[in-house]
């Protein structure tokens, strides 16, 4: 996908449209042939009329009129059925390949995108502006041909029959000429452009509070409580109560005045009925096909706001169709050296604050080496980058002498694993979780499973590696969910390893299991490990103290206890929070006690 400038409006959707063009231009012409059928049964019923109005009446002639009419009016709906197939062939391929479009493009985007983008928005962008594509380019489409088409034959017609009556048709022509300036002015995009953020913050809120949920209950809080949903939710209502508020008068002062389009026909019509000689079966025409042509004019005013809604919309689906994409043209391939090297590497999330700021150490090959700071100190950062989750800004990471970036990206997702804190199941059989995709039989990944620790839970499950997760499946606790993603790394056998805090959220006995899992994954690996729980990684081959985007102290664990001021606090810190004990608080709890009940 190129990253020029995408163009805008209708443009745009013709553009998406690609290859389907041809069956939207069919589409087209049958609405158009449509029009001009349907006007035909009114013109031949103004002749029947005249042909009643003198005498002697032509039975047969009359009689082949409404033949004649019938006809027209049952190819003019067989038309317009094939008319709307077309559209709908056409908007459920571009629905496909739009989608499939979407999918490749984020699977060519840094995993740091995905990671960062709002789930809420992906979600909005993916799934209603993209369903919103395929529902005006299959609906909306013809019914658009139709509303332009229908007025321009129709009014040609009538100027051939009476010019005065057909000016006074063209009144509602002439307000939406007005009112459609309005329908697209720059106040009305930016209320639009308000809808979808305000929309996409409600989607995001929905999302966080359906996984926030069992917290929720456990404090007995409502979804008032949880501000992220109930915020978003009530900024939702609030604009686009105000939206309708603010475009209701006019609007309905529009649909008025379409509604009642034929009192300007009607009242120059009786005029000249009664002073210029008009026939009765002119003003039966005007009466009938001067007001009839409006209906298509409603669904124009639709149309426009629908056509602002997909620009807004499509605006969006370029943000990521057009976004930049990660270099892809290494070439270079892996040896068997896999040490890993930061020189003088600095990285911004937003080209403005440094996240890294000139980091330099190294990782051995076969090495275990720790990253340990304070919060927002540059460690999970620094990881990211080596599996290139983003490219850094400067200097350069070197996997076994080679940039990274020279590297073909399968080679490096081949030779890279990565044990996130979050982990991520799909809707999927155990075994197929587990997998991944991998070409690994049955017995391997038994055997992953069990070096993992988590062979026994899954025997006890229902239909054991083959019970499905997730929806009507089973559910698994947090920690039993880790060690489903450390059996994939082990599966997976990749020969560095990067753990970012594993076993964060991990209870004392997963957490021993999953310890026990590390054993077996780091071996013979070069391992990368971020972690908050300094006593885990005292044995590491080497810890790297990061803070504020800096390296301040490399070394082992007692060296750091003597040279670097930072590892330090954070080890005395560790060690208080050890000692820790409620007794004392127990104890002065149940003294108040006491003394409350004496008095």
């Amino acid at each position: 996908m190129s990253t020029k400038k995408p163009k805008n409006g209708i443009s745009r959707l013709l553009q998406i449209a690609g290859k389907e063009k041809r069956l939207l231009i069919l589409s087209a012409i049958l609405a158009i042939i449509h029009v001009l059928l349907t006007v035909i049964p009114y013109v031949l019923i103004y002749d029947v009329i005249k042909a009643m109005l003198a005498p002697p009446v032509d039975t047969a002639l009359i009689v082949s009129y409404i033949y004649k009419a019938v006809f027209a009016m049952i190819a003019a709906y067989g038309l317009l059925y094939v008319s709307g197939v077309a559209s709908h062939i056409a908007a459920f391929n571009i629905l496909y390949e739009l989608r499939k479009q979407m999918a490749e493009k984020l699977g060519r985007l840094p995993i740091g995108f995905i990671n960062q983008t709002n789930s809420g928005a992906l979600k909005k962008i993916m799934a209603d502006d993209v369903e919103r594509v395929e529902n005006f380019i299959a609906h909306s489409i013809p019914d658009f041909v139709k509303g332009i088409a229908l007025p321009v034959v129709t009014l040609t017609y009538l100027f051939t029959v009476n010019w005065m009556l057909a000016l006074s048709s063209c009144l509602p022509i002439i307000l939406l000429a007005v009112f459609m300036p309005v329908l697209f002015s720059k106040s009305r995009n930016s209320v639009l452009n308000d809808y979808h953020h305000a929309l996409e913050s409600m989607n995001s809120g929905i999302v966080e509070f359906v996984r926030a949920m069992p917290v929720i209950k456990i404090f007995g809080h409502t979804a008032d409580s949880f501000a992220s949903y109930s915020g978003s939710v009530y900024r939702f209502r609030d604009m686009v109560i105000e939206y309708i508020r603010t475009s209701s008068p006019g609007y309905g002062v529009f649909i008025s005045f379409i509604s009642n389009a034929s009192l300007p026909v009607l009242a120059l019509g009786f005029y000249l009925y009664f002073n210029a000689g008009l026939s009765p079966a002119v003003f039966f025409l005007f009466l009938i096909l001067g007001a009839g042509y409006i209906r298509p004019l409603f669904a124009l005013s639709s149309i426009s706001t629908q056509i602002s809604l997909i620009n807004h919309g499509v605006k969006r689906l370029d943000s990521i169709l057009f976004s930049q994409e990660q270099e892809t043209t290494g070439e270079q391939e892996l040896t068997s050296d896999f040490s890993i090297d930061f020189e003088a590497v600095s990285f911004s999330y937003d080209d403005q604050v440094l996240v890294l700021n000139g980091v330099n150490f190294s990782v051995p090959q076969g090495s275990i080496t720790a990253l340990v700071g304070p919060s927002g100190s540059g460690k999970s950062t620094a990881a990211q980058l080596v599996s290139r989750f983003w490219d850094v800004k400067y200097g350069r990471i070197l996997i076994g002498k080679q940039d990274i970036r020279e590297l073909k990206p399968e080679e490096l997702m081949k030779h890279v694993s990565f044990v996130f804190q979050d982990s991520f199941m799909f809707q999927q059989t155990i075994f197929e979780n587990i997998r991944m995709g991998m070409d690994r039989t049955e017995k391997e990944i038994i055997e992953a499973a069990k070096a993992a620790q988590c062979h026994r839970f899954i025997k006890q499950l229902p239909n054991g590696y083959q019970t499905l997760w997730g929806a009507n499946g089973i559910h698994l606790s947090g920690g039993e969910q880790q060690r489903i993603q450390l059996a994939r790394a082990i599966l997976k056998d990749a020969p560095i390893l990067i753990l970012d805090e594993a076993t964060a959220f991990s209870d004392p006995e997963n957490e021993y299991l999953i310890q026990q899992a590390f054993n077996k994954l780091i071996s013979n690996k070069t391992v990368i490990v971020i972690a908050h729980r300094l006593s885990t990684i005292t044995s590491c081959d080497q810890i790297v103290v990061m803070d504020q985007g800096r390296v301040t102290g490399i070394g082992l664990h007692e060296e750091l206890l003597h040279d670097c001021t930072l590892y330090q606090k954070m080890w005395n810190a560790h060690t208080r929070a050890k000692e820790f004990s409620l007794s004392a608080g127990t104890a002065e709890r149940q003294a108040t006690k006491i003394q409350n009940t004496h008095l």
